[in-house]
């Protein structure tokens, strides 16, 4: 315990200094700020539109889509603000940034992590956590349904910082050939989770739920929290799996790192 205490002060200071640095150019990072939050809002727009022309999609509201799309969109900004040394995590084996890490007597995944924190995508926080009070406050969600929206979000966290950490390890034996397919998971994952996963086909549906298992991280804890499951013909206990389900997919993450780094041999730069 006193080790992680000492790692999560490291993590708060190199996280500070970089705030700091990143404030030296105010105008940038104004600018920076509505850009990135521009580009989000505008990804939400062609669902709005759509269900204000047709009234709802296959059923679905546009204060449920609200809820959707903020779950999502928090856990993943979230994972991009704390965790995204693991996105570049290619550049920097081909550099030797990697042997510099060693070299330190700190985590490896903490100085990953913490390389690369942009303030500015706090925004895109913001803007989830505003689209999901709309929807929640809309629907009068009581404490129940707030709770498992709250487990929908951390259960995303660890689900996306897995899959960050899964397409890091993948570069110890790839060096960047792989970051396309992380891009896929994470941003496409993401956009796909802006909708109802049942409106998708069958065999899509069941990619998204057995093989890449991005329905628990949004879509089954939100049919909870909208009291959905019968309707959708969901058990009541699928929800209850989404945490161990993504947790589950971080340990995987963090085996399959642990043995990348066993094989790095150094770039010898």
């Amino acid at each position: 315990m006193p080790a992680l205490a000492d790692d999560l002060r490291l993590f708060r200071r190199i996280v500070s200094a970089s705030i700091r640095s990143q404030m030296q150019y105010k105008t940038s990072f104004v600018t920076g700020l509505a850009i990135d939050s521009l580009t989000v809002f505008s990804e939400f727009l062609p669902v709005y539109f759509m269900v204000i022309k047709f009234g709802s999609l296959q059923g679905w509201s546009i204060l449920e889509l609200c809820i959707l799309y903020g779950m999502v969109e928090i856990s993943w900004a979230v994972v991009e603000n704390l965790f995204r040394g693991f996105e570049d995590f290619g550049p920097y084996l081909i550099r030797g940034d990697v042997d510099c890490w060693l070299l330190r007597p700190r985590s490896l995944i903490l100085q990953v992590a913490a390389n690369e924190f942009e303030l500015r995508r706090l925004g895109r926080v913001l803007q989830g956590c505003v689209v999901l009070a709309i929807g929640g406050i809309g629907l009068e969600f009581g404490l129940a349904s707030w709770s498992w929206l709250a487990l929908g979000i951390f259960g995303g966290i660890f689900f996306f910082t897995g899959v960050v950490m899964l397409g890091a390890a993948s570069q110890f034996w790839t060096l960047g050939q792989t970051s396309e397919l992380q891009n896929m998971l994470t941003y496409g994952g993401s956009a796909a989770l802006t909708y109802p996963v049942s409106i998708y086909t069958r065999w899509f549906r069941r990619v998204i739920t057995y093989a890449i298992p991005l329905a628990f991280v949004n879509y089954f804890p939100a049919l909870a929290a909208l009291g959905r499951l019968e309707e959708a013909g969901v058990p009541y206990w699928v929800p209850w799996m989404s945490p161990f389900v993504c947790i589950g997919v971080l340990y995987l993450a963090r085996i399959c790192f642990d043995a990348g780094l066993k094989r790095y041999e150094s770039t010898g730069s």
